[in-house]
């Protein structure tokens, strides 16, 4: 019988494998798969061979495992238990390869591979299994092999205590009347004393020697493991009969484990298995108002400072006329279509350039008759795929961040299964929208740096001339590429399920994928209480704090790479209608529409005003561009760039030596620059300014080095004939100078004077740029343009 609290929460719901290693957290994760509406059909573990209580393993949990079957039994479950016989052989930030996914992508040898054969054969007794349950909390090197095995298997990670705060988490676990024994000890402060004792009596230690020594008070530094005796999903409770303690290691800090010889279970009087419903109760699930669902304390916060300065209670559109009306970008549109094919009259080619490490391509897809979005996107990456290989280039070892354009939303599930052929593991990022294309179905621009070490012409090691592997070993060594692809349902921020990162970090530059407002647990938009004064507060506020957790995240000390403060470089906000008319519409439906977005755009803009000015500097680039549609009809994505404000390598001089590369490096080695450089602190430097009577305004980012380590600028044209005359304003050409890509945003059915008056300017535009029509675009200030120009530079 159907629990109705499950069968009411958003989001699929799964039937899922427990995987089980005894301790706290992956007990304390079952009851949130509960309490998000999953069934649990089965529990797994991972144990060393027989005789043997404890096996130095960086995966898995061995001490307890011997007692698994009594936590089975008192969940009235099936058990599968399989010997670890890997080691761990992949010990790197990534596990598999990035050129591809799938079945036969993990590392041969690897204790990873046990699991991996365990679920095969707990899949095959349990074939309506679709998601694993786990109970990672800090550890990527675990959530990664977790999700990549996952990934293989077709089964859905949930994770739900990733990312969370630990001291709250382990206060938590004890309000919910978990009962908890300290099986292992393996960290400063704790003595063979506490082993075999109850996780409630030494949490005043805990608290003490986090503060002393910023350990870890759930142990995810390794100070500690656990054993769960009682949950309140058990009908019995573990009772310990028979225990020693071994001491394996006693100095400096003693490492001494349980060893359990005899334990019994003892029946619960009166135990009843709570329904979803109490078990959201006892985990604090639902202790927010539906107009704050998702939200943390900090951005509930932000949330009601946005909803006071916006005052959407009083909202008035004042400012109607600074949006195009909705029939005449309907008009507009129409009126372009005759130009439909005509506008992409280079065809399917590949514009290509690099600035020294740095590189970007993109592509118009052609639509055929009888093929499908997919053969045109797998098309456009063929291409692409040529065009860097024969730079001695890869598209899944060097790229990192694609815009991927549509021309419908309607084509995204078909053109993203082709998408994901493309990419192994640590994707790209990505930001996904749907514009009105004049010619083909999808658009593509990649971003990409050459991480390749300098070799001399006589020992040239290229990505044609070796294996793929070879070369993705060899590739790791310049500019310190780092992805982070959590796959996992959590409560933190959106799972990526799929083939694209949450951020790219390459030589000290992030790409974040774009965000869009989506619940973390279930995938699914916030449902805006009825009446609602507006829907977009709540979504603009929530996917800048899915922003903020992929940022705190990275900047971790915590985290591979982390420990950096940083800065925002810029932004590119999409945002799109909450309402369509017709051309055929009635005049007081468009206005209808046109009101709900001016407001959108208000609030959109507003909120990220608040958020740059708690998290960086207002002066940041950023420009405000609508969609035709977003992912999952979201109604804001936003796209952000960070510097970790930490030296990366020049990408100009660092390319010294390399042989193979095609194009010109324009600028040489200067060692007294570089010397010069190291003895200040990088800090990031914001310009803006407006140019020939307000009808030119720019907003520029560059860094106090001497050595390309980052540009960032937009350029916003109010006439488009105004174009030609950017590269007359000295602040804008140095910019373009240093650009490795531009983003040319423009309004439907511009595009071929756009192309006219571009051909004009080639000499000026040496990077790469991309054609991207939008409905409007408007600078932070809220003031319309026809032309927008985003630049990426060194």
């Amino acid at each position: 019988m159907s629990d109705p609290c499950a069968t009411s929460l958003p989001g699929t719901k799964h039937k899922v494998i427990g995987l089980v290693s005894g301790g706290k957290d992956s007990c304390f994760n079952l009851m949130h798969c509960v309490a998000n509406g999953h069934k649990i059909v089965a529990l797994a573990t991972l144990t060393p061979e027989p005789g043997v209580d404890e096996l130095d393993s960086h995966l898995y949990q061995s001490v307890g495992t011997n007692l698994i079957h009594l936590i089975a039994k008192s969940m009235d479950l099936p058990l599968y238990t399989r010997v670890i016989k890997g080691k761990a052989v992949s010990k790197g930030p990534e596990y598999g390869s990035r050129l591809k996914g799938g079945e036969g992508s993990g590392e041969g040898g690897d204790e990873t591979e046990d699991l991996t054969k365990l679920l095969v054969d707990v899949m095959a007794k349990h074939p309506e299994a679709t998601a694993l349950s786990s109970g990672a909390i800090l550890s990527t090197y675990q959530r990664l092999r977790i999700e990549h095995v996952c990934s293989r298997l077709n089964l859905v990670s949930l994770a739900y205590l990733w990312q969370s705060k630990q001291m709250p988490l382990l206060e938590r676990m004890l309000s919910c009347g978990m009962e908890v024994v300290l099986m292992k000890v393996a960290g400063v402060g704790l003595g063979t004393e506490v082993v075999g004792k109850q996780l409630a009596d030494i949490m005043p230690l805990l608290r003490k020697l986090e503060a002393r020594y910023g350990s870890h008070p759930a142990g995810e530094g390794g100070e500690y493991e656990t054993f769960t005796l009682s949950t309140p999903l058990f009908s019995h409770r573990i009772k310990l009969k028979t225990v020693r303690t071994i001491v394996t290691d006693p100095e400096p800090y003693p490492v001494a484990y349980l060893k359990i010889e005899d334990a019994e279970l003892e029946e619960k009087e009166g135990w009843v298995k709570p329904s979803v419903a109490e078990l959201r109760d006892m985990l604090g699930l639902d202790n927010h108002e539906q107009a704050e669902e998702g939200l943390d304390e900090d951005s509930i916060e932000l949330l009601e400072e946005l909803k006071r300065d916006v005052g959407l209670e009083t909202l008035k559109i004042d400012n109607v006329n600074n949006l195009n009306t909705l029939r005449d970008k309907i008009d507009r549109r129409n009126d372009s279509s005759s130009d439909l094919h005509s506008a992409n009259d280079e065809g399917q080619k590949v514009r290509f350039a690099r600035q020294g490490r740095w590189f970007s391509a993109s592509i118009s897809g052609i639509t055929q008759e009888g093929e499908d979005v997919g053969q045109e996107l797998r098309k456009c990456f063929d291409d692409i795929s040529e065009t860097l290989k024969s730079n001695n280039l890869s598209l899944p070892l060097h790229t990192t961040h694609i815009t991927l354009l549509l021309s419908s939303m309607s084509l995204f599930v078909p053109a993203n299964e082709m998408y994901k052929t493309y990419f192994g593991t640590s994707p790209p990022s990505r930001a996904t929208v749907a514009v009105p294309l004049a010619s083909g179905r999808v658009r593509i621009e990649i971003v990409g740096f050459d991480d390749t070490l300098p070799t001399s012409p006589s020992s040239s090691s290229t990505v044609s001339t070796v294996s793929a592997e070879q070369s993705q070993q060899q590739l790791s060594s310049v500019g310190g590429r780092n992805a982070l692809h959590v796959q996992g349902l959590s409560y933190w921020a959106p799972a990526n399920i799929g083939p694209y990162s949450q951020a790219v970090m390459v030589n000290q530059r992030l790409h974040l994928a774009g965000q869009i407002p989506l619940l973390p647990p279930s995938l699914t938009l916030p449902i805006p209480p009825s009446p609602s004064p507006s829907p977009y507060p709540h979504q603009a506020i929530l996917a800048l704090q899915h922003v903020s957790k992929i940022i705190d995240v990275l900047r971790s000390k915590n985290y591979t790479g982390g420990g950096w403060e940083g800065w925002v470089e810029s932004c590119t906000a999409w945002w799109a209608s909450s309402g369509c008319v017709s051309g055929t519409g009635s005049r007081a439906e468009a206005k209808s529409v046109l009101q709900r977005d001016a407001e959108g755009l208000k609030v959109f803009r507003k909120a990220w005003e608040l958020w740059i000015e708690r998290n960086g500097d207002s002066r940041t680039p950023v420009l405000f561009v609508q969609a035709e549609e977003l992912p999952k009809s979201a109604l804001v994505e936003y796209q952000v760039n960070v510097h970790t404000g930490r030296r990366g390598v020049d990408p100009i001089s660092s390319m010294a030596g390399m042989s193979g590369t095609s194009g010109t490096i324009e600028r040489g080695r200067d060692d007294d620059a570089e010397e010069d450089d190291e003895d200040h602190e990088l800090e990031p430097i914001y310009e803006q300014a407006e140019e020939l009577e307000r009808r030119i305004r720019w907003e520029a980012y560059s860094t106090t080095s001497k050595l390309n380590q980052g540009s960032r600028g937009v350029v916003f044209v109010r006439a488009i004939d105004e174009l030609s005359r950017i590269w007359d304003i000295t602040r804008i050409a140095r910019t373009v100078e240093k650009a490795i890509t531009v983003r040319i945003y423009h309004l439907p059915g511009t595009e071929n004077h756009l192309s006219s008056l571009l051909s004009m300017s080639m000499s000026q535009l040496k990077c790469n740029y991309t054609l991207i029509p939008v409905l409007s675009i408007h600078d932070k200030a809220g003031e319309e343009a026809v032309v927008a120009l985003e630049i990426f530079g060194i």
